[in-house]
């Protein structure tokens, strides 16, 4: 299992969808709104990362859960 920050919680903490929230997500990671808009259900490992350590802690990753194929 990794550990993962849903994209819609990242978004919803900076402003939400049509608030301005994924514009400003993307600037605090210094990455493009549409590689926000690429995501799926949870952000990549390494911006997850990124993202508990710019908001101290606020977003914390959870773990994701296991999906038998």
């Amino acid at each position: 299992m990794s550990k993962r920050i849903r994209t819609e919680d990242a978004v919803n903490y900076y402003g939400g969808r049509g608030n301005g929230g994924v514009r400003r997500l993307a600037a605090a990671l210094g990455i493009t709104h549409g590689a926000v808009c690429q995501w799926g259900e949870y952000l990549p490992a390494l911006q997850a990362y990124r993202l508990e350590e710019i908001t101290q802690g606020h977003l914390k990753s959870k773990k994701e859960p296991k999906t038998d194929v």
